[in-house]
């Protein structure tokens, strides 16, 4: 209001400059005040800067010469101070003016003709000035010009004593680290280093464990996971947690991301509408029409999700928003499936059905047709999960449907394509204008290390106790990566806000989800319980303590975060690396004992509630599903390459999963362990993408698979 009207235009700057006036510098330098004090009143900013430009107007606007920096901070200190509710955002603005007007002391301070190294600065070589050093301490760590500039003369004594000709402003950096470290002043090393061998290793390695990097891209992507991966570990975890993950007691993923989310779950059918679910009517001011309209809109929030998301893009209700076309066309939907899956960076995995009319069935069998294509084009990208409710033997169509997934299953190679019973879905209204979407994020996850602490505790309560701390740990360090991540999602962004930019703002700001994998559960209970096998009735009841203990204490340390905990089953890289960590503790303890030899098993470290697979198939069905009941999830049930079942026994599984009035939600993963090449008869593993014979890619069904449900 008045900005518009305002009289004072121009600004003397504290060198003598006249520069234009910007109501904008105003309202940056209130806001960081208010972010200073802890304060999440910024919508003050912009209503305090109005009063300052009213007072800067009534005070300087008739004269001739325009008002000083000074003149500025002198108005935006008295607009604060006379507010009595924001008595801590004006001490907050107060104290950043004082160490402003140290730093400037120490800056135009002149340097002492003194001789010393000359420092690299960047691409260029500047004389040595210790004053650079004490405003570098003012600055970052708010320490007052006295004590910052004893510190600069001890590193600069440190300096004198090396007799170097020329210094790296990292090792300077290095050596302020270790003057701050010695006096107590910091607990950790400021400084994020990658020596100059790893750098050559990413491109020229001298061993076999690492491939080289095929890219300058490539280069790019490690350099940054490694500098990202070091400052999450040690800038955003707490000194606890990070503890814990260097200890392998925990693992915490997507350190190397810190500012993504660990995974996207998108609404097809809130997508389809106006605004997509996100309020973005500026971009999408109606509802896509036809698969062609559908797929181009899901293509490009796919692809701006990317930029903001570590793990897996989920897309929920893709054959419901679909099917909402009178007439489908198959060709159309195959071709936008095709469109969606290039141009998706990150794992995408499409969840349809139940198929709830024949428009939906249609679609399914259009999406499964496509991803099992001969082509090998969308095999690696795409994974389509479908549901199978209740009664899915009865319906003829259903039926139909579940022995054309196995066949894709077959053709596509996938290891596991699951059939499970959904769980309710519960509409939210916190997208604005779609309160019927159902976009959701994981914001953070950490995988726990169950066999660990179960090395050295005799019994089970005794467990439980030494679990405390680590999930106590676990969840503060999912808290600051979350805290860190709000931070992101809400900083100040020039208009027009980007899409990427709004999208993650309406995630982070609506779902506060993270999750806790549980690691080798099998393990650990059969240890504490002195069972001699998981499927044992003492180890299962030790299990089922376990995550129920695991369940209610997690959630409860999250509510005191103001988070959504839940458990979860992904547990990505972190067994291979606690595997390996224990087995080093095991052998530091004892060189012969023979737990080295069970944890070496690559069965020993499963994620989430999951049983060892050599077990029979019926028995850990009922297992698994007891305790995903615990936790709110499906079971898993595997039916692996070592497990030989007739096809019958198999239908009979299924059926039981599947069946009316089942008592628990269960799942059940087919895996195809081989596949026969239709051009020439030869019979390899799933996972092989052509046919090591002849080079094919027109895979035929296993024998009996075909006649699987007739």
């Amino acid at each position: 209001m008045y900005a518009a009207m305002g009289r004072v235009t121009r600004l003397q700057d504290r060198n003598g400059e006249i520069v234009p006036f910007r109501r904008s510098r105003v309202v940056r330098a209130i806001l960081a005040a208010v972010r200073s004090a802890g304060s999440k009143d910024e919508w003050v900013a912009d209503k305090l800067a109005d009063m300052v430009v009213y007072f800067l107007d009534e005070l300087h606007g008739g004269r001739a010469s325009p008002p000083t920096a000074e003149d500025v901070d002198d108005t935006i200190e008295r607009a604060l101070l006379s507010s009595p509710d924001l008595a801590a955002v004006s001490q907050a603005f107060i104290a950043s003016r004082r160490q402003r007007r140290e730093l400037r002391q120490i800056e135009e301070t002149p340097a002492p003709p003194a001789a010393g190294p000359q420092v690299e600065r960047g691409q260029a070589l500047q004389g040595w000035n210790r004053a650079l050093i004490a405003a570098a301490l003012v600055r970052e760590l708010n320490l007052e010009a006295a004590r910052a500039t004893e510190i600069a003369l001890a590193v600069e004594q440190r300096v004198t004593e090396l007799n170097l000709p020329r210094l790296t402003t990292g090792l300077i950096r290095e050596l302020v680290d270790i003057e701050l470290l010695a006096r107590g002043l910091a607990s950790e090393p400021g400084t994020i280093n990658v020596p100059r061998y790893d750098i050559s290793q990413w491109l020229f390695p001298s061993g076999d464990e690492d491939a080289p990097a095929a890219s300058q891209q490539e280069l790019g992507r490690r350099a940054g996971r490694r500098v990202l991966g070091e400052f999450a570990l040690n800038g955003i975890l707490p000194r606890a947690a990070r503890d814990v993950h260097l200890n392998a007691l925990a693992h915490f993923h997507g350190l190397d991301t810190p500012a993504a989310l660990d995974g996207l779950r998108l609404d097809a059918l809130a997508v389809s509408q106006a605004g997509a679910g996100f309020g973005m009517l500026r971009l999408y001011p109606a509802a896509a029409r036809g698969p062609g309209a559908l797929f181009s809109r899901l293509a490009a929030l796919v692809r701006e999700a990317a930029a903001f998301t570590s793990g897996t893009i989920v897309l929920r209700q893709l054959d419901a928003a679909l099917a909402e076309d009178p007439e489908p066309d198959r060709i159309a939907m195959q071709e936008g499936l095709r469109l969606l899956a290039w141009q998706a960076p990150n794992p995408l995995r499409i969840e349809v059905g139940p198929p709830g009319s024949l428009a939906r069935e249609l679609v399914i069998r259009a999406l499964l047709d496509a991803v099992a294509g001969a082509d090998s084009a969308l095999r690696q990208r795409v994974s389509i999960e479908v549901a199978i409710t209740p009664g899915a033997f009865v319906d003829p169509a259903r039926r139909a449907l579940v022995e054309r997934l196995c066949q894709a299953a077959c053709l596509c190679g996938e290891p596991a394509i699951r059939l499970r019973e959904p769980g309710a879905s519960s509409p939210g209204s916190l997208f604005g204008d779609l309160g019927s979407a159902r976009h959701g994020a994981t914001l953070a996850r950490v995988s726990l290390n169950l066999v660990a602490p179960a090395l050295d505790q005799p019994d089970l309560a005794s467990y439980l106790a030494a679990l405390d701390p680590v999930i106590t740990a676990c969840v503060d360090g999912l808290a600051a990566r979350v805290r860190f991540l709000e931070r992101v999602a809400m900083r100040d962004l020039p208009d027009p806000v980007p899409p990427e930019a709004r999208m993650l703002r309406a995630l982070a700001g609506a779902t506060r989800e993270v999750q806790l994998v549980p690691v080798g559960l099998a393990t650990a209970s059969t240890m504490v319980s002195g069972a001699e096998g998981p499927m044992r009735e003492s180890a299962l009841r030790a299990a089922q303590q376990v995550l129920s203990y695991l369940d209610f204490r997690f959630r409860q340390a999250c509510t005191g975060h103001h988070l959504a905990g839940q458990l979860g089953a992904d547990s990505g890289d972190a067994a291979r690396r606690m595997a390996g960590e224990d087995m080093a503790r095991v052998a530091r303890a004892d060189p012969d004992s023979p737990c080295r030899l069970k944890l070496a098993d690559d069965q020993a470290y499963l994620p989430g509630a999951a049983l060892p697979w050599d077990n029979p198939l019926a028995a850990r069905m009922g297992a698994e599903s007891a305790l995903h009941a615990l936790i709110s999830r499906d079971a898993t049930i595997t039916a692996g390459p070592a497990e030989a079942m007739p096809p019958e026994e198999l239908v009979r599984l299924l059926r039981l999963c599947v069946a009316e009035g089942s008592p628990r939600p269960t799942r059940l993963a087919l895996s195809v362990p081989h596949r026969t090449c239709r051009d020439c008869g030869a019979r390899s593993i799933a996972t092989q993408e052509s046919c090591p014979a002849c080079g094919s890619t027109a895979w035929a069904l296993p024998p009996g698979q075909k006649s699987l449900f007739g």
